[in-house]
């Protein structure tokens, strides 16, 4: 789910709670609905002041147990908003990020907990009273414990943050999303990746420093070597004054890589940030393949050579 995706459906639930917390409000000050309006103000009013009695279900109840629901619910967002206010960096937009997930988790189960009250039931004896299933429950938790303890160490210790590029396994992505269970990761096709936070162990960081785009070039064994590194000493710092936007620094020349069959490969890396290192060695190639055009530096190429026997 995209950001425009997610505020689209952000907006429809605030605006639905919205609209059904002002009907019960509206509904129990109005009277409007008869009997149904004065019992709902009588819940309404006793909301905070106590817990409901015994279970006895009516319209006025189930109307108060939605409206707290919705009041809720639009608690949660108005936190989660200030927090997305306050997020600047790609630090504090993690940490908010966590901290939005676990205000909405809490503001769920306070929600349900509230509504079951008003509606009579106690939801401390009802939890107390399954025994046995209770603590089936808690050996089940066990795997959603170790996510989310996982997913604290990993913000409170900054292995990652949203917006940074990883390697999971073999697959490269950026982080889009850190949330109490989960990380979800996106690759530059669109495809996106969800693992939960107790299964990152090996994994790379490749924005907590610059990457290096790696570009190899043949030349052809008839070329004189001193010459064509006089002309990339000239060249390199040209290349990058018209590619600032990709390279961080003048790219360098390694040296010779390799003495193949055909070719003396030269090696060359140009400094960059990991989203342009794709694109830093297609532009470095592009340069180096102008200008050994120019300089009229011979590049080998696969030729294939026929010979034929005596005809008679």
């Amino acid at each position: 789910m995209n950001n425009n995706t997610s505020r689209r459906s952000g907006a429809l639930g605030f605006i639905i709670a919205l609209v059904l917390l002002a009907f019960v409000i509206f509904a129990g000050q109005t009277g409007i609905f008869g009997q149904v309006s004065e019992g709902l103000q009588e819940e309404l009013s006793a909301i905070f002041a106590k817990g409901q009695g015994g279970f006895h279900l009516t319209i006025a109840k189930i109307l108060a147990a939605i409206g707290v629901l919705a009041l809720t619910y639009l608690v949660c967002w108005f936190l989660r908003l200030l927090l997305s206010a306050f997020s600047r960096g790609a630090r504090s937009r993690t940490v908010n990020e966590l901290l939005g997930n676990i205000v909405t988790y809490v503001g769920v189960i306070l929600g349900a907990v509230w509504a079951l009250t008003i509606l009579g039931l106690n939801p401390t004896a009802a939890f107390a009273s399954l025994g046995i299933v209770t603590l089936i429950i808690g050996f089940a938790a066990q795997r959603l414990i170790e996510d989310v303890i996982s997913g604290l160490f990993i913000v409170l210790e900054g292995q990652y943050n949203v917006g940074d590029i990883i390697i999971l396994d073999d697959f490269r992505g950026t982080v889009k999303r850190i949330g109490v269970r989960t990380t979800t990761v996106v690759d530059p096709g669109g495809n996106y990746k969800v693992v939960n936070n107790s299964d990152i162990r090996n994994f790379q960081n490749r924005s907590k420093a610059l990457s290096l785009a790696v570009s190899e070039i043949g030349i052809t064994y008839e070329e004189s070597i001193p010459r064509v590194e006089a002309i990339l000493k000239e060249a390199l710092p040209q290349i990058y004054e018209r590619n600032k936007d990709v390279f961080e620094a003048v790219p360098d020349y390694m040296g010779v890589e390799e003495l193949a069959d055909s070719a003396v490969v030269l090696r060359f890396t140009a400094a960059c940030k990991e989203q342009n290192v794709f694109i830093a060695r297609r532009r470095l190639n592009r340069e180096l393949r102008i200008l050994f055009a120019e300089k009229n530096i011979g590049i080998p190429f696969p030729q294939l050579t026929i010979w034929k026997g005596d005809q008679e």
